[in-house]
């Protein structure tokens, strides 16, 4: 069967309702980074580097958040991957990032990559932002930031964190 050109539109039209659809639900589960990532279309995530500030592709790797899994766990993912443990800053539970000053993260060099897990949305720094999370994510001067998914939610597993990891060390952001 030869499709029409109105059919062709009718396509477009249902499959860019689909996409849209499936977008907006991505980003209200905190998972829009891994879903453009999944369809082939991650260069559309924008980059917030844009203040000329970089930090050392060998900085500090921090990781906060409610864990699945134990530190001892985390450390040996690290290691298997090559990267170091000194490293790796563990700010494990669900309530620590609340009570930690994301303040003297910016402009650090030091600092290269935050992991987020789940984490509560107030915290002593978060100033006029909606939650720690999207004060870090926005504001100027702070070492990118990956939140840990397990394709739904925002959760810290051995898959999340290897696969994150994994991908900056292929796309050689850290080393």
């Amino acid at each position: 069967m030869q499709l029409t050109q109105d059919d062709l539109l009718d396509i477009i039209a249902e499959a860019s309702y689909k996409l849209h659809t499936e977008i907006k639900n991505a980003y209200k589960d905190n998972c829009l980074n891994g879903y453009l990532a999944s369809i082939g279309m991650s260069e559309l995530i924008p980059s917030k580097d844009d203040t000329g500030f970089d930090s050392y592709p060998d900085g500090k790797i921090l990781l906060f958040g409610d864990s699945n899994i134990k530190e001892k766990e985390i450390l040996g993912c690290i290691k298997s991957l090559g990267i170091p443990a000194d490293r790796i800053e563990l700010h494990l539970g669900y309530d620590v990032a609340k009570k930690f000053d994301f303040n003297k993260l910016k402009y650090a060099p030091s600092y290269r990559l935050i992991l987020f897990g789940p984490v509560p949305h107030s915290g002593v720094s978060k100033g006029d932002y909606s939650s720690i999370l999207t004060q870090v994510e926005n504001g100027e001067g702070y070492p990118k930031v990956i939140r840990l998914t397990d394709g739904h939610s925002m959760k810290i597993t051995k898959t999340s964190l290897k696969n994150a990891l994994i991908e900056e060390l292929k796309i050689g952001y850290i080393n």
